[in-house]
Order: structure tokens, then sequence, then C-alpha cells
């Protein structure tokens, strides 16, 4: 686990121990509420099928490339379509430009996201997926199509709101895993990175994430996503419900925001080569 990760680790861990201080003061019913709630946390599963479902979540590969390398480099649209951006000749300088430049937008409009302010209705109200986590994922699932599809990685995430193949949801769990910082979905990427360095096209690639091999560590990196989103949900609560940690839980979201998450993917898909 990386600095940043501990940190947000710690702070969840504060969140939680304050949480759990509080309910000793609160009464019964309170207290069995805040556990049917805990009993009735989503899975990341629920949350990425909610998210992939959303207007607007696919973005197409070729409209994407089009827009945003037209803009100063016409003359390698479509090459940047056929091939990939690199191979049309974009600098890896140029491309982690467009990147950090296409995926600016879109993390401006996740600040308007209320993670902070809690859940409507406390406790009580919070059984079902809050619209805004999923929206959350939803900007996030559109971040990854942009960063794959600069980084050379044709049609691996093939986003389809009326229908979700199995390569398709893996391929997101894994990245939206390096976006969190969860280490074995560094190493799945990187195995992925090393089949596709072999020669392996985007048709490989999608046989081999719904390969039952795959499947198995994919499931791991989903359970960890769970694990993790389970305590900012808890989180979320306290800080609804408990002001006195409302300021912990403001820090925590504001620490994993959108922006790292990002730079943390871009990261590893410059390593391992566009």
């Amino acid at each position: 686990m990386d600095a940043n990760g501990q940190r947000q680790d710690d702070l969840f861990s504060q969140v939680i121990d304050a949480t759990k201080e509080a309910l000793d003061g609160a009464g019964d019913a309170y207290r069995d509420t805040y556990r049917e709630f805990q009993e009735k946390l989503p899975t990341f599963d629920d949350v990425l099928a909610q998210a992939i479902r959303l207007p607007g979540t696919g973005v197409s590969r070729a409209g994407y490339l089009a827009e945003v390398i037209g803009r100063k480099h016409s003359r390698l649209v479509q090459a940047a379509i056929d091939t990939t951006p690199a191979r049309a000749g974009l600098s890896p300088r140029e491309i982690e430009k467009i990147a950090k430049r296409s995926l600016g937008k879109d993390g401006r409009r996740t600040t308007a996201l209320s993670f902070a302010a809690g859940i409507p209705g406390g406790v009580a109200g919070a059984v079902s997926i809050p619209a805004d986590l999923v929206q959350f994922y939803g900007y996030l699932i559109r971040a990854t199509q942009k960063l794959t599809y600069l980084y050379g990685w044709r049609d691996l995430v093939h986003v389809d709101a009326s229908q979700t193949d199995v390569a398709t949801a893996s391929a997101l769990v894994i990245m939206l895993g390096v976006m969190v910082g969860v280490p074995r979905a560094d190493d799945t990427l990187a195995r992925l990175a090393r089949l596709r360095a072999s020669g392996a096209d985007d048709s490989r690639l999608r046989t081999a994430l719904a390969a039952r091999s795959m499947q198995t560590e994919v499931n791991q990196i989903s359970e960890e996503l769970t694990r993790r989103m389970a305590r900012r949900l808890t989180g979320q609560v306290a800080g609804k419900a408990i002001p006195v940690v409302g300021g912990i839980v403001s820090g925590v979201i504001t620490g994993s925001g959108f922006d790292e998450m990002t730079k943390r993917l871009l990261g590893q898909l410059k390593r391992h080569g566009a």
C-alpha cells in the first residue's frame, strides 16, 4: 500500500472509531438501524452495474480521439483512430497533456457531487446505493475509456448501457482497482500489458479477461473494492448522522477524489507504454 492509501485507511479507521464511540451513547433503536444499514451495504459490482447504465457513460473511441487530437493535430486524427495515438506520431508528452486536459473537465464536474454532505435521512435512508456514488463511478468509467483510448488499448473497454460483457466488466474492475490503489489490480494490469507487448490484440486480451484464471483475480479485486467502498459509505453516514466526525469524513472524501484516482491510472498506463 502506498503512503496515500495508508493515510486514507488511517482516516477511515478514525471515522469508524469515532462512529462506534458516538453510537455507544445512542439509543438501542439507532444502533439497530445502523446495523441494518451495514448489512444492506451494496457490493462494488452492484454500484458498477448501475454506473454503467447511466446515460453518457459510454465514450465513442473514434469520436473522442477525433475531438481531443483534432484540436491541434488534425492531420493525425485518422491514423490515431486506425492504429493508436502513439503510432500516429503523437509523443508521450503530448498524449499526457491531452489526457490531463481532457480529464480536467470531468474532474471539475465531480466537485458538485456532495459526498461529504452524507445521505439524506441519515442512517435510516442509507440502505440503498447513493446516487452521487453511482454518478462518481460513472465519471471514473468515462475517464477509464478516455485513458485507455489515448494509451493504445483500443477497444478493451466497450461500455454499452444495454449489455455489459464479462471482458468489459473485468477490465473496468481492474482499471478502477488501479485508480483506488489496490496492489493486486496493478499486478493484473501489468500482466495484461505483458500479454499485449507479446503481440496480443484487444480480441485476445478480451478473451484472457473472460478466462476462469483471470476471473479469480478480478473477483479478488472486486472484493477489495467492496471493502473500501463499504468503509467510505460508513464514513459518509457517520458524517451526516454524527456531526462531530463530519470534518474527518470531508477530509477523507476530498483526499481521495477524482483527480488523484485518474492520475494513478494514467501513471500505470504510461508505465506500460502507449
